[in-house]
């Protein structure tokens, strides 16, 4: 007995084998087609911005802190995984600059380092900010980005007060 499958989905033989066959190779291109996406946004968490790249300020908040020479800054947030797949997030604070021209270039110890956030999970992300002693006094912004989750940066502002 031979069985004639066709490749047009507009003709229907009636034959049960057919649209299993059919329903199935949609199935697989579709899951192919949605790893891929996937693969491609855990990517991002992998390899830090390439030279070039721009990062806007998202949303209106700040992540604000304080913290004197010598000490620890904590910067605190939470994220929110809105889409209907996993989704991993690495933090990574960039350069830190003052209005007079000071650039700090921060020691952060995020936990977690790295998280991978179920579908409608909220992840608590903290970040521990080493203030060098020799750091003068001045409020320094910069931006953290949060790879693989969005492109766009959170802005940040450190305010290193003088020692008492």
């Amino acid at each position: 007995m031979t069985v004639r499958v066709p490749n047009d989905p507009g003709a229907s033989s009636g034959n049960p084998l057919s649209e299993l066959v059919r329903l199935q190779t949609e199935f697989q291109a579709r899951l192919a087609e949605e790893t891929i996406s996937y693969l491609r946004r855990l990517q991002g968490a992998a390899a830090p911005a390439s030279p070039g790249t721009v990062v806007m300020p998202d949303g209106e908040g700040t992540l604000q802190a304080t913290s004197q020479p010598g000490g620890t800054a904590a910067l605190e947030l939470e994220v929110e995984n809105r889409q209907r797949v996993h989704c991993m997030v690495t933090p990574a604070l960039g350069q830190l600059v003052a209005p007079s021209g000071v650039t700090w270039m921060p020691a952060v110890e995020a936990t977690p380092p790295s998280s991978l956030v179920a579908p409608e999970q909220v992840v608590k992300l903290a970040l521990a900010v080493a203030v060098p002693a020799e750091l003068p006094p001045d409020t320094y912004r910069g931006m953290l980005v949060l790879q693989g989750f969005r492109q766009n940066g959170i802005p940040v502002a450190v305010t290193v007060e003088s020692a008492a």
